[in-house]
């Protein structure tokens, strides 16, 4: 998912993919010898399907899949997460909020699903409900390098660079392939005024990172010109 933020400081800065976790089917069950499929069954085939839909970028159906998924068995927290993922790529943002929560109401140790939510709560301006979103994940899962990063994103925006840069750290040393990590630190080293720091951490996104979300890595490489025309 993009995240895009901007600062008082300098040119609009773009924040980079960040890949919601999608939720997994059940697992497929054995013949049966009852001719009906048993609802559990049911949605279990409406999740291969949809999770097979959203691998092609096939949304509309994948989100018919996981409508019927949750249809068919009301009480599967997965059917609900994985509606939420692909009404997230599909720009219904309070649709996938509405989805997420129905979700972790139903099974709220899901920290993917968290992670999730904060996402939606991101892209919609609401700082303050998307830190106790990934702050919740982090709960669950303190090691989680991309929701580390998330946060951050979210304190920069607040202005708190020193919890931003204490967040994107940790990320860094837990998974230094990470490239959102990257263009964190390029835009945290920038409104430090720290520009060789920015220009190094700009260059690592791009080296790793371009392939994620080429729009980021434009960005990127913009920003890296005007730091070096300073």
């Amino acid at each position: 998912m993009n995240l895009r933020f901007a600062t008082d400081r300098g040119p609009r800065i773009a924040c980079i993919l960040v890949a919601l976790a999608l939720v997994s089917a059940c697992g497929a069950r054995g013949p049966s010898t009852i001719p009906v499929a048993s609802p559990d069954a049911q949605a279990a085939t409406h999740l291969t399907a949809a999770q097979a839909a959203l691998a092609q970028e096939d949304l509309a159906t994948a989100e018919r899949e996981y409508r019927a998924a949750v249809e068919a068995d009301p009480q599967s927290a997965k059917a609900r997460a994985g509606l939420g993922t692909v009404l997230v790529r599909a720009g219904k943002l309070q649709d996938a909020e509405s989805a997420f929560l129905a979700s972790l109401k139903l099974n709220p140790k899901q920290a993917d699903v968290h992670a999730n939510l904060g996402v939606v709560y991101y892209q919609q301006g609401e700082m303050p409900a998307a830190a106790a979103s990934f702050e919740e994940a982090l709960r669950q899962n303190a090691n989680d390098a991309a929701t580390l990063y998330l946060l951050a994103a979210v304190r920069l925006q607040q202005k708190d660079l020193a919890a931003a840069e204490s967040l994107l750290k940790k990320a860094q040393s837990l998974d230094p392939r990470l490239p959102e990590v990257y263009y964190g630190l390029g835009v945290l080293y920038r409104l430090q005024g720290q520009p060789q720091d920015a220009i190094a951490a700009f260059e690592k996104f791009i080296e790793i990172g371009p392939g994620q979300d080429p729009s980021a890595a434009d960005h990127a490489r913009r920003e890296l010109e005007a730091l070096r025309a300073e």
